[in-house]
């Protein structure tokens, strides 16, 4: 392969996995768990074999992209919070993280991923829950880490994190985003989004300033 191709200096173990968990993300998404390895690296343009390198089946691949995708949102690294951060610095995570969750949910990929989550439940219920966990599940629990830290360090009082990052999401996602997973109004624009991040987390502040 030409070498400009595949990115100079990139190594062709994660180009072809990233091809993989590129194509699964498309295939899952409109086919769901009905589709087959073979379309994966069909899709991927990568043997079946480098397919096994890398994932042991067909579920730990489909959770590994559960993973990928959660990771858009916001990643390990950012939801973190430096110490004696002030109350502007909290606000501007909180802020970003609501955009990122907001672009993720204008894509349609939340009712997507809702979907092959309710299918996976019908065939294979403990799939079901890991990739809850790894791609919903995980997107509350990082949200809850910030604001239980935020606690601790005095910028809010939050009593119950978990419940707070569930009604702040709650204030987000709202009927806006499900009119728009419903495909019956238009997706959001940049200023749509950032003005729907901020007014939820200025209404958070307002609960536990």
């Amino acid at each position: 392969m030409d070498e400009t191709k595949r990115g100079r200096g990139r190594p062709k173990k994660l180009e072809a996995s990233e091809a993989l968990l590129a194509a699964g993300r498309d295939l899952l998404i409109s086919h769901g768990l009905r589709v087959t390895v073979d379309a994966i690296v069909g899709r991927a343009n990568v043997a079946k074999t480098t397919f096994y390198t890398y994932f042991a089946d067909k579920e730990a691949f489909i959770e590994a992209v559960m993973l990928k995708e959660s990771a858009r949102t916001i990643t390990q690294q950012e939801c973190l919070l430096s110490e004696g951060s002030d109350l502007h610095d909290l606000r501007r995570v909180l802020v970003r993280f609501g955009i990122r969750y907001l672009a993720f949910a204008n894509e349609h990929r939340l009712a997507a991923w809702d979907r092959v989550i309710s299918s996976a439940y019908d065939i294979y219920p403990e799939l079901a829950v890991r990739l809850y966990e790894a791609g919903p599940g995980r997107v509350y629990r990082m949200l809850a880490d910030i604001l239980r830290e935020a606690d601790r360090a005095g910028q809010l009082r939050i009593p119950d994190a978990a419940l707070a990052a569930e009604e702040l999401t709650g204030v987000w996602y709202g009927n806006t985003v499900l009119r728009i997973n419903l495909k019956v109004r238009a997706p959001m624009t940049e200023d749509e989004i950032r003005a729907r991040a901020e007014r939820g987390v200025d209404l958070l502040y307002r609960l536990y300033a």
